[in-house]
């Protein structure tokens, strides 16, 4: 038999980026955001997750921009990191969905994030979140955990500005834990999402 051939006696290697993305896929549910039976889309469980991860002062400190709207906002966010950087800022961006990559939602420096400070970042969240998780504090759901991380990454590498495209948007969107952003932009807006939205 030939060299490096598997013969189905053991199990194909799973790279470090294969396990994080499995770990990251189990957060995936398929419940909706406007069922009320549902303890873990409550929005208050946002800030119990920042100070499971310690990001608290770090948020309050963060210079963000924050754009909501429903067509447009991620152009509208690509292109301000863009004169941000070309002015000199050190910048972070945090956009969705991807469409290739995960981590293709976060950018420092116009670039993506490289898969080995992904990975640091990635496993430091979902360790704590997992570690801590409680009946009353489960671990957060994909959309959120991925917010998370973006501020994780984001006061780490201690950008000058952060850059926050809204989720579905409404009130109880994974970025609205940002109280006090410096810039709040908002693309043109129209009616979606209405059955999770109201």
């Amino acid at each position: 038999m030939a060299e490096g051939c598997n013969n189905g006696s053991s199990k194909p290697t799973v790279t470090p980026y294969e396990e994080a993305m499995d770990a990251l896929s189990s957060l995936i549910t398929k419940r909706s955001r406007a069922d009320k039976s549902n303890k873990g889309d409550r929005f208050d469980l946002l800030f119990d997750y920042l100070k499971i991860l310690e990001l608290e002062e770090a948020i309050s400190e963060m210079k963000i921009i924050h754009v909501a709207g429903t067509k447009g906002k991620g152009s509208t966010c690509t292109f301000t990191e863009s004169i941000l950087r070309n002015c000199g800022f050190h910048t972070g961006l945090f956009t969705s969905p991807h469409l290739i990559d995960v981590r293709e939602r976060f950018r420092l420096d116009g670039m993506d994030i490289c898969e080995e400070k992904f990975l640091a970042y990635f496993w430091w969240c979902f360790d704590r979140l997992k570690e801590k998780a409680t009946e009353d504090i489960p671990v957060p759901t994909y959309f959120r955990f991925l917010a998370l991380l973006a501020f994780k990454i984001f006061a780490a590498e201690q950008v000058d500005v952060a850059i926050l495209e809204v989720g579905l948007g409404g009130k109880f969107d994974a970025t609205n834990v940002v109280q006090k952003p410096i810039v709040c932009g908002i693309s043109s807006l129209g009616y979606d999402h209405m059955e999770i939205l109201g």
